[in-house]
């Protein structure tokens, strides 16, 4: 009989996502990416130990080729002094004068001969006596210094560190020649060769080579002073003390102009007088380089408006007149506000003078914000209850001014001489409810009793189809919203509700104050939560100070019981 086996549909396999196909590919790429850096350190190790094996080989190989060398040489010289001992026995039969014969031949043999002792000696000995040579000459070389010997012109110019010094030396006669006649100029093709150094020679600076530059010309030259600022050229004078004297002077005169006291009074910039062999036709005369050093120029630039200025004080400011201000700027008049910009004229000096103050400067500390739960606000409401009051530090600083403008300060120190007071900044937790206990509603809670005290006085619908609930509390009781939202209505209402509000909220509800006596909300206020709305009264269609509250769900009046909870926790 046979037995039928019924067999099952194969499952279909899930299709591989993207993602995973993807991490299918990147985890192939890691194992190929392993599998190669496997390969390549395997070939690095291999290919490592494979050169040592080779090299140490080669070490046997040479000692023993060595020792080969050195057995056959004695192999040979022995076997020569037997075969000569031979000799000089068979000789001593042959009478006493071929034996001494022999003799002298065998030790001739045995010192200078082909495997003699000396030969063999020199053989191995001189490679040993050639290394120690080679050895002893490669130290003295390193301990030898070298220098760049400079020719131009066929000249010799001396002995310089680095190619960068002739270089130094030939701009440096360039800037000398700069105030020279056009046609002047000078060419050089220096030829630089290394030399040994002895303790006699000496380096010379660029300076020395830009005088030996200049005498290889066909130029009239003269010796005399070179003034410079901050390494820049500036002409040359055959008496610098005129000029130093003049330069120290106006310093000392400009120091007495300030009123303020001042530490320290100086160029930014610094002048120099080097001595050199300059061209005749460039020297000048102390009175104009002075003209030069203590120029000025006059350039226009922006400022801009601080707190408290005015055109007047920045006129001031800036040594200007009202008329050159105003110049400047024709509709300053209209546009003079903090943070905007206006054109000034500042002067720079060739060479500006810094000076520097030491002031004591108050400032103040910003205090810090700090929130407070209190009861004293309705929940949600935020109101300073006590104000910040900054406090006072003061500060050591040292202000340095360059031409009368500040350009920098540093504190030294500093002591706080009165403590900030933080800001209290009240957080309301106060929230609204009956003032009697037998008031209890155990809705949702989606929207919060509306009143500050109260009871209910009607309720909803009861005997006269009531669309909301009656909440008597005092004349002037405050009314707050019930949800966060916005006012659409607020003010008189003909239809019976007298003064009311009425506030829209989410998901199309909205609810509804009347009666009241005032109303402090405005139409398209956004209110929050718990915010003052209107105080209670009795207008319109009412008999006592009451506050009608109803919800309204698109537009259709439903039961406020069911979205108030209160006292029911």
């Amino acid at each position: 009989m046979e037995k039928h086996t019924k067999h099952q549909p194969a499952k279909k396999r899930r299709p591989h996502s993207g993602f995973e196909r993807l991490m299918v590919r990147i985890g192939m790429m890691v194992i190929q990416s392993l599998s190669l850096l496997w390969k390549i350190i395997w070939l690095l190790v291999s290919g490592i130990f494979r050169m040592l094996w080779y090299t140490l080989c080669q070490i046997g190989s040479f000692f023993r080729l060595l020792g080969r060398t050195i057995r056959n040489a004695f192999t040979e010289h022995n076997s020569t002094a037997r075969k000569m001992l031979r000799e000089v026995r068979r000789s001593r039969k042959e009478g006493a004068k071929a034996f001494a014969a022999q003799i002298l031949r065998f030790i001739g043999m045995y010192i200078f001969g082909e495997h003699g002792i000396l030969r063999t000696g020199f053989n191995y000995l001189m490679p040993v006596v050639s290394v120690v040579f080679l050895i002893a000459v490669v130290q003295y070389g390193m301990g030898l210094d070298y220098a760049i010997s400079v020719v131009c012109n066929g000249e010799e110019l001396g002995i310089i560190e680095s190619e960068s010094d002739f270089e130094a030396a030939e701009a440096e006669v360039r800037q000398r020649i700069s105030y020279a006649d056009e046609n002047t100029d000078v060419h050089f093709n220096p030829i630089y060769t290394l030399k040994i150094v002895s303790g006699d020679d000496q380096y010379v600076s660029s300076q020395t080579i830009a005088d030996k530059l200049l005498a290889t010309s066909k130029e009239s030259l003269t010796e005399a002073y070179g003034v410079y600022v901050d390494g820049e050229f500036i002409g040359a004078v055959a008496n610098y003390q005129v000029i130093a004297a003049a330069m120290d002077k106006a310093l000392e005169e400009y120091a007495l102009s300030l009123n303020d006291m001042v530490s320290e009074v100086y160029y930014t910039k610094k002048i120099e007088y080097q001595q050199g062999v300059y061209l005749t036709d460039t020297i000048a005369t102390p009175s104009e380089i002075m003209r030069i050093l203590r120029s000025e120029t006059e350039t226009e630039s922006r400022y801009t408006i601080q707190s408290g200025d005015s055109p007047q004080l920045i006129a001031a400011k800036f040594d200007m007149t009202m008329e050159e201000l105003q110049e400047l700027n024709p509709h300053m008049d209209r546009n003079f506000e903090e943070g905007g910009m206006v054109k000034v004229l500042t002067t720079s000096r060739f060479i500006p003078i810094a000076y520097t103050k030491n002031m004591t400067v108050m400032t103040y500390i910003d205090y810090a914000s700090v929130e407070v739960e209190t009861s004293a606000l309705n929940l949600g409401a935020r109101e300073v209850i006590s104000r910040g009051v900054m406090g006072e530090k003061n500060s050591e600083v040292e202000i340095i001014y360059i031409d009368g403008v500040e350009s920098s300060r540093k504190v030294l120190s500093s002591a706080i001489t009165k403590e900030p007071v933080p800001e209290q900044i009240g957080i309301g937790t106060y929230s609204p409810e009956p003032a009697s206990k037998e008031t209890v509603f155990t809705g949702n809670g989606m929207f919060g009793w509306p009143l500050n005290g109260g009871y209910i006085s009607d309720g909803y619908i009861s005997d006269r189809n009531h669309k909301g609930i009656d909440i008597a509390a005092p004349y002037g009781t405050e009314i707050y919203a019930a949800e966060g939202g916005t006012v659409v209505a607020a003010g008189w209402n003909s239809g019976g509700y007298g003064n009311y509000v009425i506030i829209e909220h989410p998901d199309n509800y909205r609810t509804l104050y009347a009666h009241c006596s005032v109303v402090i909300a405005y139409e398209g206020q956004q209110v929050e939560k718990g915010q003052l709305i209107a105080q209670v009264g009795s207008t319109g269609n009412s008999t006592g100070n009451h506050c009608h509250f109803e919800v309204r769900l698109n537009n259709i009046c439903v039961n406020p019981g069911n979205f108030l909870r209160v006292k029911c926790d």
